[in-house]
């Protein structure tokens, strides 16, 4: 009868070491794929984020009800060139200096509606857009420190926020 060697200290390293990378890897976040996240702020209110992209310059932000027929109801800010780069900005709200306001025609969020806030904005001289579908019921679920992206198509995530704001080069081409 042949005896097998068990396992020594240097394969139950390898073994844990492996492990650890893995579960650093994966948070148990999904992956954002845009550029702008959606988060409930510390008020109640909305804040619209962005990723980190370096060189990314945003234009336009916009919150507008995803509703057919009759007006469309929206919030829009524009940055003229003159206005200081954003990483987040709030709905609703005075834009910052140098940014003014294009559309106030929606002031709140209403139950029930689907709405879509947008980005629009450049990397490199390449325009990069990003938009994120979302309803109260969506920002009301979020839990501490999470955050609404875009999962692709008229689907949204729920993920870290500390996860979303990581540099990612992957999401910051159109």
């Amino acid at each position: 009868m042949t005896r097998r060697r068990r396992p020594g200290p240097g394969y139950a390293a390898a073994a844990l070491t492996a492990l650890a990378f893995f579960a650093a890897a994966c948070d148990g976040t999904p992956q954002p794929k845009g550029v702008l996240a959606v988060e409930r702020a510390e008020d109640g209110g909305v804040r619209l984020l962005l990723a980190d992209c370096p060189g990314y310059a945003a234009q336009d932000f916009t919150v507008l009800e995803d509703t057919q027929g009759g007006r469309t109801l929206a919030w829009s800010v524009h940055n003229g060139g003159t206005g200081a780069a954003v990483r987040d900005i709030r709905a609703f709200q005075a834009p910052p200096e140098g940014w003014r306001r294009t559309d106030d025609s929606l002031t709140a969020l209403r139950e029930g509606v689907p709405y879509v806030a947008t980005v629009n904005g450049y990397a490199d001289g390449v325009n990069l857009r990003g938009r994120v579908p979302f309803t109260t019921a969506d920002l009301s679920g979020l839990g501490d420190g999470q955050v609404l992206a875009w999962a692709g198509g008229d689907e949204t995530v729920r993920t870290g926020r500390d996860a979303f704001l990581r540099t990612d080069p992957d999401r910051c081409r159109p």
